[in-house]
């Protein structure tokens, strides 16, 4: 039997995404908190296309105290230095890499858009070596429509500024966090943008779900869950129908960096499913 559930908002939470040029100016960012955390718990903050490590900066001081986290910053953004052939299953190679190096042990994994895309796939193929898995405003299969894909194929090839502009000026209502989107977006590696992009078009772990025991919770947003009568019709619809135990909490009136927008709703979905008792969202 699958268990859904709807998280109740609690409190507690998150920021704001920034830009970095220079990649490769500075390593990695370390882990924020040590064994003294709360729960004991490791937990890797991984944020979507265009974006950085900074992404999640005003959200570390209200998990640290909670977790041992850390936060894994894709190739090509921020500081981190571009790698050659970029794509998600590349990037999941390089966070295995990422978590050994640190020594995390079976960690919480947080991703948002094509990070979350990446922490499934990480997740799917190392099921015991994670404890939950957090996903913000992604799907486990590429919604985009073939006639999309031909538009953004021709669009990052031929007018790639413009593309990015464009798009990351549609995803947050907010002045504010929007030039903060965009800036970070444009300051990003352009060919790490547009590999990671376009491999996420094949990307499709519909079937892999079905056979998946790591408890899932999905963060939507606005954006992704617009007014539905039933929210778990619609997660069925965007791919998760196969998910064995999952959670979800909506985020209305909020664009796709819900992190930014709703900090204290989201810091509490996230602190609410870590800490959930597992025998609550195990198979039954």
């Amino acid at each position: 039997m699958k268990i859904r559930t709807a998280l109740p908002t609690i409190v507690c939470l998150v920021l704001a995404a920034q830009a970095c040029s220079s990649p490769g100016a500075e390593p990695r960012s370390p882990r924020r908190s040590g064994s003294e955390s709360i729960s004991g718990y490791d937990m890797v903050l991984i944020h979507g296309l265009g974006s950085s490590a900074e992404a999640w900066q005003k959200l570390t001081p209200f998990l640290e105290s909670g977790f041992n986290l850390t936060i894994y910053e894709l190739p090509g953004h921020g500081h981190t230095a571009p790698v050659p052939n970029l794509t998600i299953e590349t990037a999941s190679r390089d966070l295995a890499r990422f978590i050994e190096d640190n020594g995390l042990d079976r960690p919480i994994l947080v991703g948002h858009g094509i990070g979350g895309m990446i922490a499934m796939n990480y997740a799917f193929r190392f099921t015991d070596d994670v404890r939950r898995l957090i996903i913000i405003d992604a799907a486990p299969v590429q919604l985009a429509t073939t006639e999309q894909k031909v538009d953004v194929t021709d669009r990052l090839l031929n007018d790639y500024d413009r593309f990015v502009a464009d798009y990351f000026l549609q995803l947050s209502p907010d002045a504010e966090i929007t030039d903060l989107i965009v800036d970070q977006a444009l300051r990003t590696d352009r060919v790490s943008f547009t590999q990671l992009l376009m491999s996420s078009f094949d990307f499709d772990l519909r079937e892999e779900l079905a056979y998946q025991t790591v408890p899932i919770l999905v963060i939507g947003s606005a954006t992704m869950f617009p007014p539905y009568e039933d929210p778990l019709e619609h997660l069925d619809s965007i791919g998760y129908a196969n998910a064995q135990t999952i959670g979800y909490k909506l985020m209305p009136q909020t664009g796709h960096f819900v992190m930014l927008e709703q900090p204290i709703q989201v810091a509490g979905a996230i602190i609410a499913y870590s800490l959930e008792d597992e025998s609550s969202t195990k198979l039954k």
